[in-house]
């Protein structure tokens, strides 16, 4: 009878062993990271171990890195969901890895997609929803306190506002990313530069105004950006930061006046680059590796050139923004016609310039456009024609448009007249280099040839 309670208390202890054991293995692969599907994080209907699933991504990483030329760590696919990864497996696969490819998976190109979760270069837009993207780009902007279109602004009850047409303000926020030229330096210290025939310096409070416009990023690349000194230099840097609005073109050393603003729209990567290549380098000061300043084209572009392969390497997208040419004439340079050709062969996808405070012509080069110059957009108190540029990118590769305008009595209106449309388009058509281009009723350009 003993032997018979000892026989069943065994049982009963070798029962509740394994239910415990059984109880723990429930809690061990509940733990257990494993891909979860669409997530971005873990988990499989077969668990790997977190060491199986890093050699995984290891060496997938490894393969997409070789096929593609960029740096892919695993780091970067594990903020990727499953059906992202399996994408990128079925990619690899087939010996290629392109752009699109990567796109369609994980919804970044490549160069994004490093950008994104390594290197952290750009500012994300995220996605507008739509096939294509548009980066919109005006003429010189000046908001100088006195003698200039602010003195008119100061007047009007919703001040810049009302005296940019409700048209161009729409166009500017609704593009996908926004430059504008900033032509003066934001700050109350300083003197003006010796010598300089005019010299601009608006209140820093005025910047606000650049966030009402929908302005994501400005150029300082032109020849009043220290109009004050190398106080309103830095005075301008750090208020363009505070109103967390990007600057190119210009830094505190060379390295960061040469070095693209980048942002991410629609999982591509656009960055952009600008340079100034007129008047004396004395008195708009470059920069240096000890010297803040603008980044000059002064030895024949190959600065630039240099940027723009650079940029290109880790772009989808890059943008020459130069500040050339001479005021008041539609005739190029050389320098304007030489230089955008061997920025483009360099990687430039377009090049859009300024300075001359009047629009120039248009042309085509590689299937890139140029736009020679953007003229004034809101500047001084001329009467001039102006108009803002759009850059659509699509299936179909870059759609270029011109929306036209007015530069008239310190205000800038969109000409709402279709003749005078018809005749502006016209004219620009006969501007140099000379009837390149065609310019239909809606204001999209292209080449003739």
């Amino acid at each position: 009878m003993k032997k018979k309670y000892i026989f069943t208390a065994v049982c009963l202890l070798l029962a509740l062993a394994a239910a415990a054991a059984g109880f723990a293995a429930i809690r061990y692969q509940s733990a257990s990271p494993t891909f979860d599907p669409g997530q971005g994080s873990k988990s499989d209907s077969s668990p790997q171990t977190s060491t199986q699933a890093h050699a995984d991504l290891s060496a997938l990483a490894l393969k997409l890195s070789s096929l593609s030329g960029r740096e892919i760590t695993a780091e970067i696919l594990k903020n990727l969901g499953s059906d992202a990864v399996s994408g990128l497996e079925k990619a690899a696969e087939g010996g290629s890895f392109t752009a699109e490819e990567c796109r369609a998976a994980t919804g970044f190109t490549i160069n994004a997609l490093v950008d994104k979760y390594s290197t952290f270069e750009s500012k994300d837009m995220g996605s507008n929803g739509s096939d294509s993207f548009t980066v919109g780009f005006t003429g010189d902007i000046n908001f100088t306190e006195t003698g200039y279109v602010m003195t008119h602004a100061k007047q009007m009850p919703g001040g810049v506002l009302d005296c940019i047409d409700r048209v161009f303000q729409d166009e500017m926020r609704s593009a996908d990313i926004m430059l504008i030229n900033n032509e003066f330096p934001y700050t109350d210290r300083g003197a003006p530069t010796p010598g300089k025939k005019y010299t601009f310096r608006a209140d820093p409070e005025n910047v606000h105004y650049l966030n009402d416009l929908g302005v994501d990023v400005v150029s300082l690349a032109n020849n009043h950006a220290s109009d004050y000194g190398s106080e309103s230099f830095i005075d301008t840097v750090e208020t363009l930061k505070s109103a967390d609005i990007p600057y190119v073109g210009a830094g505190m050393d060379i390295d960061e006046a040469k070095r693209p603003v980048s942002f991410i729209i629609n999982g591509y990567k656009v960055s952009f680059l600008a340079c100034c290549g007129v008047e004396s380098p004395i008195k708009t000061p470059l920069a240096t590796e000890d010297f803040a300043g603008i980044l000059g084209s002064y030895d024949n572009g190959e600065t630039m050139a240099q940027a723009i392969r650079e940029a290109k390497q880790t772009s989808d997208f890059v943008i020459a923004y130069p500040h050339w040419g001479i005021e008041n004439t539609t005739s190029l340079t050389n320098a304007q016609q030489v230089n955008s050709k061997k920025w483009i062969d360099a990687g430039a996808d377009a090049v859009i310039g300024g300075h001359p405070h009047v629009l120039q012509g248009f042309e085509f080069y590689n299937g890139a456009p140029i736009a020679y110059s953007l003229g004034n957009f809101w500047f001084n108190t001329r009467t001039v024609y102006t108009g803002l540029l759009k850059l659509t990118f699509g299936a179909g590769g870059i759609t270029t448009s011109f929306v036209p305008g007015i530069q008239s009595g310190s205000e800038t209106h969109y000409l709402e007249d279709a003749s005078a449309r018809r005749n502006l388009y016209d004219t620009l058509e006969g501007y140099q280099p000379f009837n390149k281009v065609k310019i239909d009723d809606s204001g999209v350009i292209t080449p003739t040839e």
